[in-house]
């Protein structure tokens, strides 16, 4: 006969549960059970049985209850009057509470580390749940379930500590975060889970599980993580910073310069002094930083990408340049996003980029150690948007902004070096320069008068250039005779902090002389969103074909009112916020909405095409028809859609957040929609949560439901991707009650798909399969083969992390076949490694057929990723048939793939994992 404890109390004789154990009988054998084979006193049960409020006739009461017990438990357990003391005479390795203990103390005093190990995971074995269950007594809940957990815990911790000291890093891993979420506030699991982290190469992912539990001890128990915590932390930040990693591609050397500026003049003195300053000693291991500000105009792109041209050979390990939009029309850019897009440049891949602004900067400064990079920050809004980008040591920081970043100096040691409009000299040799190229008659008197009257600012005096050259037979004397009697001649000749209005003269010249057609496009660009655009977007938002748009974009750019730099367009930030003014004071506002109303659509449509093209899965929105006039893109390929997709990525995002401004809340939510998983391919995360959570508020303010439902979802996806747990529920659990209120069996199926990897994540193995069954049984008469194949790869995936093999491969087999009759390749071999991965827990030798088969599809396929996954796979299978060296051969040519692609790999397949097989 054996007493369980370590779970409910039960019970068992000859290997069935003993029937009716219930109530007090039950609760009795518990206590006494606890304390076998010692005595426990007739008060001691009253207290632990009853509790504060036991019977007047005690011993009477107590006397019965050991009858009963005794009739239940048959003569194989002997419970023993000794005075006023009852004990239950019985082996104690019979009660698993006993032996538990026994095995932990015997492991504690063994030397060897197998056998302690051996030790631990058999008492390990015994715990099934919660102490005591099915039991009522505070006596045992409150003191005697507290105590055994603890000793579980750390038996837990001490047979975790004898695999990591084995190296066993990425096996422990699961484990540790499953014990976390389930044990939140014991930070002995945490400190264990941050190291493995840590020793998995996943520094960033550490940090952010640092945050998470010192924002939960800071809202739960007021009280910060305890000191071997805050040490970790401060270890991570520090290697974060100090250690170089290694970036997704071999090497990878950044060349993002734009072109330098043709026929560039002047600037003598302070080209020189940038060499002398970026030569100039500096703190060892210190970037230097040269900060270039001025007014608007006054040509600080052009010295610095002239500059960095010029010294491009003196930094091997490449040139990055972002234009930081701090002064236009559009929003400046998140120091965030900024992050991103600098990291990508460096070759890592959306998998490596973390979440948040601290855990990326520690990122860049680790990425660039040691490298001498040159980093171009080009239109700087202020220094707390600069900041976070610069590297910790080596390399040099070129920043370009009307701002004098006087922060910047003083706390980071930036070299300011102001840039004024150009001497007189400088201004009538660069309208010299262009003036003879054309055979414009000059002399030069009239030549510093017109220098003059433009202000010696470089972008006046390109635009007066192209006027003189358009229309030789004016003169220099005449366009100075014009300036000179303009209304706004004195607003003119101010070129100080904001240049706008001294401009707005000089950009009407080219402006006013425009055909009726390239002057409505001008206007019409300040509608844009984004730093640059496309002919086709252009075409959209005028309702013409492209040919004709290409035409008035050509005379833009030859009017210097438009660059083309390679095949997209840009606008200059001051001729950007001259174009939002002329849409304001000269265009229709019912012409106005139209067109950006066409600009909106056009994103949305495209972006849906792209949407069909990355997954095939139909839009759980209805977009209706393009609107008259527009032509979205259209894809073949998942690669053409992509590329799309990256080329439009600002512009997309801004789009969302302009149609929220302008009141186009559709236009928003079905963008947002469309955006999803191009988003989830680039895990541009931060992009995905905002233009979600905004695409939710507009939803809301249409009383669209079928687009609450949708966002509601989206944003419930979000978070689970951000690892908000607790607001993922709220959210999926919001669109799953407005599928059901729709009558949206889709949408419903989507829900419980979500909350089902949700329930995963919370290490709740039944309510996982539990809402996945329920998504298949949804989608299953929608004729979704796709969708309910994803779903038992999700119920084979939890079983996994279970350890429940068999039913994982189940599991596994079902989503292979309905993939298969859905014509869902990708997802058959995705399919086929997870069930090859069950097989091998399972210790099945059929492993090798079935990664066999998901290896050649995904060679057929041309799925890297999946191919890495199958080699791996067919490697650990071969080593389950003692085929030692086929493992290493099919181990080498997965880590062969990484290295060859640059693939990160994921959270239990990576480099180090691979390396840590063949070792």
């Amino acid at each position: 006969m054996e007493i369980r404890l370590l779970g409910p109390v039960e019970v068992i004789r000859d290997g069935e549960p003993v029937a009716r154990l219930t109530g007090r009988p039950r609760t009795l054998l518990a206590v006494l059970a606890l304390a076998a084979p010692e005595p426990v006193t007739v008060d001691a049960i009253g207290r632990r049985v009853w509790g504060a409020d036991p019977p007047a006739n005690l011993r009477p009461s107590v006397q019965s209850l050991v009858f009963r017990l005794r009739r239940l438990l048959g003569s194989e357990a002997t419970i023993e009057c000794i005075g006023s003391s009852y004990a239950l005479r019985i082996a104690p390795g019979q009660v698993d509470a006993s032996r538990f203990g026994q095995l932990t103390e015997a492991a504690g005093r063994l030397d060897d580390p197998g056998e302690q190990r051996d030790r631990l995971t058999a008492a390990l074995a015994l715990w099934r749940g919660e102490p005591f269950g099915g039991v009522d007594s505070e006596w045992l809940h409150q003191l005697q379930a507290p105590r055994l957990t603890e000793t579980y815990l750390s038996a837990i911790e001490r047979r975790l500590d004898l695999d990591l000291a084995a190296g066993k890093h990425e096996q422990a891993l699961p484990e540790l975060r499953e014990l976390a979420a389930a044990y939140p506030l014991r930070e002995s699991l945490w400190l264990r889970l941050l190291t493995v982290l840590a020793k998995c190469g996943r520094p960033a992912d550490a940090l952010t599980q640092y945050e998470e539990l010192r924002q939960r001890l800071a809202d739960e128990l007021g009280t910060d993580p305890d000191e071997q915590l805050r040490a970790l932390h401060a270890q991570l930040l520090a290697a974060t910073q100090s250690r170089p990693l290694a970036p997704a591609r071999t090497p990878m050397t950044p060349r993002q310069l734009p072109p330098a500026p043709g026929g560039f003049t002047g600037r003598a003195a302070t080209l020189a002094e940038l060499d002398r300053l970026s030569s100039a000693p500096r703190a060892s291991g210190a970037p230097a930083i040269i900060a270039v500000h001025g007014p608007g105009g006054v040509g600080k792109t052009a010295l610095a990408l002239h500059w960095a041209h010029q010294a491009a050979d003196r930094f091997p390990d490449g040139q990055l340049y972002l234009n930081l939009q701090g002064y236009g029309p559009d929003r400046p850019l998140d120091p965030d996003t900024a992050l991103d897009l600098l990291l990508r440049g460096l070759g890592l891949s959306g998998a490596q980029i973390p979440d948040g602004r601290q855990t990326r900067a520690a990122l860049l400064r680790s990425v660039l150690a040691g490298r001498e990079v040159l980093v171009v920050l080009d239109n700087a809004r202020d220094a707390d948007q600069v900041r976070p980008l610069i590297p910790g040591s080596s390399g040099l920081v070129l920043v370009t902004s009307r701002s004098q970043l006087r922060s910047l100096a003083a706390r980071e040691g930036a070299h300011r070096v102001p840039l004024e409009p150009f001497s007189a000299d400088d201004a009538a040799a660069y309208l010299t320069r262009i003036l003879a190229a054309h055979d414009v008659s000059h002399d030069t008197a009239e030549l510093a008068e017109l220098t003059r009257l433009c202000g010696n600012l470089p972008l006046a005096l390109a635009i007066a250039a192209e006027r003189l050259t358009r229309e030789p037979a004016g003169s220099v004397r005449a366009l100075s005779a014009e300036l000179e009697q303009h209304p706004d001649r004195l607003a003119l000749l101010d070129v100080g902090e904001d240049a706008d209005g001294a401009l707005r003269a000089v950009f009407g010249w080219s402006y006013d002389v425009l055909d009726a057609q390239p002057a409505r496009v001008f206007r019409l660009l300040g509608l844009l969103p984004g730093p640059d655009t496309s002919l086709e977007a252009v075409s959209a938002l005028l309702a013409v074909p492209p040919e004709e748009t290409r035409r008035s974009l050509g005379q833009l750019v030859g009017a210097h009112l438009l660059e083309q730099p390679g095949d997209r367009y840009q606008l200059h930030d001051l001729l950007a916020e001259y174009s939002v003014r002329l849409v304001q004071e000269l265009e229709d506002a019912a012409e106005s909405d139209a067109a950006q109303t066409r600009l909106l659509d056009w994103y949305a449509h495209s972006a849906l095409n792209g949407k069909v093209a990355l997954e095939k899965s139909e839009p759980l929105l209805d977009f209706g028809r393009p609107a008259a006039g527009v032509e979205p893109m259209v894809f073949d390929t998942a690669r053409q859609a992509v590329e799309w997709f990256t080329d439009e990525r600002q512009g997309l995002v801004a789009a969302v957040r302009t149609a929220v401004e302008q009141g186009h809340d559709r236009a928003a939510y079905r963008l947002a929609h469309a955006l999803w998983p191009y988003l989830m391919y680039l895990r541009a995360l931060d992009d995905l949560f905002e233009i979600q959570c905004l695409a939710l508020d507009a939803a809301r303010r249409t009383g669209d439901g079928d687009a609450e439902a949708v966002t509601a979802h989206a944003v419930g996806r979000a978070y689970l991707f951000r690892s908000d747990l607790d607001r993922a529920c709220k959210h999926l659990d919001e669109a799953l009650r407005l599928f059901e209120l729709l009558g949206n069996d889709h949408g419903r199926g989507s829900a419980l798909t979500d909350l089902g990897r949700l329930y995963r994540r919370w290490g709740d193995t039944d309510a996982s399969v539990r809402h996945h069954r329920a998504a298949i049984e949804v989608l299953e008469p929608l004729n979704d083969p796709a969708g309910v194949a994803r779903n038992h790869a999700n119920v084979a995936e939890t079983f996994l992390l279970a350890g429940r093999y068999l039913e994982a491969v189940e599991a596994a087999r079902e989503s292979v076949e309905l993939n298969r009759v859905a014509g869902e390749r990708r997802a058959e071999a995705f399919a086929l490694n997870t069930l090859a991965t069950a097989l091998i827990g399972s210790r099945d030798h059929d492993a090798v057929r079935i990664a066999t088969e998901a290896l050649e599809l995904s060679r057929d396929l041309g799925d890297r990723w999946s191919e890495v996954c199958a080699l791996t796979h067919l490697g650990e299978a071969l080593d389950l048939r003692d085929d030692a060296a086929g493992a290493r051969r099919h181990w080498q040519l997965a880590l062969d793939v990484l290295d060859e692609t640059g693939m990160p790999g994921s959270d239990t397949l990576n480099r180090a994992t691979l390396t840590e097989l063949l070792a």
